[in-house]
């Protein structure tokens, strides 16, 4: 098995039990370059395998009135976050896309709370609001101006997708990422990542050297949104609007770094 992010061959890191949605013992293998690390039992199931355990998944959990992993909270924080800083001009204007957006959350935010529209695209769910088919998307490489993308990459299961996704952006654009990113992923069937439909883990590691083959300088991270941004522009533009954004908010809301932004350990 080699690795989506650097192309090293993989190796088994540990296993873990599941007991549901069809799936028993879980396989993880690790990479020894970059830390990747994936579920080799997902990625080897097949197309309607992995859309069944995905869909079942998402009817048990999505639609609880608890709404056990603060999404809503996140989506307001995260359309916050995009608000401001296209006020600032950190961000280029519209179109903007969400890629994987379900009903399309953070776009009903966006609108409700600051007026600004921001396209959907869903594979399997139709987004409430600004909805592009699949058909239309297909023809609109290189086109936005922000693509962005919240709690998709730990569901992907090959590098061309990825390299898909990213497409859409516009040379000036921006890329949106929001997943779990960290130094090294714990070798711990008890890490509460670990859930059934996640099979791809992160570390800083992986993100600098995805930056670095979509050539991307810099970015930014905020921890209440849960959500980096990518930018293309000299480093030291961008760096001098963060620090100006920062200094209207009075706290560091927008974390900088040249690179990828290692907030987490």
């Amino acid at each position: 098995m080699k690795c989506l992010i650097c192309g090293t061959s993989m190796s088994f890191y540990f296993s873990k039990y599941f007991g549901q949605y069809s799936l028993e013992n879980v396989d993880y293998w690790s990479c020894p370059e970059c830390g990747f690390t994936a579920s080799k039992t997902h990625f080897d199931l097949t197309e309607d395998e992995w859309e069944a355990l995905n869909v079942n998944f998402h009817i048990d959990h999505n639609k609880r009135e608890d709404n056990p992993y603060n999404r809503h909270q996140r989506y307001f924080n995260q359309a916050q976050m995009l608000y401001l800083m296209l006020r600032q001009g950190l961000l280029p204007d519209k179109p903007w896309l969400d890629w994987g957006s379900g009903e399309g959350d953070v776009s009903v935010q966006l609108k409700e709370h600051f007026g600004f529209e921001l396209e959907n695209f869903d594979l399997y769910i139709q987004p409430k609001i600004s909805s592009i088919s699949k058909s239309e998307l297909e023809k609109r490489t290189d086109s936005f101006n922000l693509v962005l993308t919240t709690a998709v990459f730990e569901h992907i299961r090959n590098r061309e997708v990825l390299d898909e996704i990213e497409s859409f952006v516009t040379k000036p654009g921006c890329f949106a990422i929001h997943t779990l990113v960290r130094g090294e992923i714990p070798k711990d069937p008890e890490w509460m990542y670990l859930l059934p439909v996640h099979c791809a883990f992160y570390t800083n590691k992986c993100m600098q050297l995805l930056m670095d083959s979509w050539g991307y300088t810099c970015s930014v991270y905020n921890e209440h949104a849960k959500l980096w941004v990518m930018f293309r522009q000299n480093p030291s533009e961008v760096q001098k609007l963060v620090r100006r954004l920062n200094t209207v908010m009075r706290w560091e809301y927008l974390h900088y770094k040249k690179g990828f932004m290692d907030y987490w350990p």
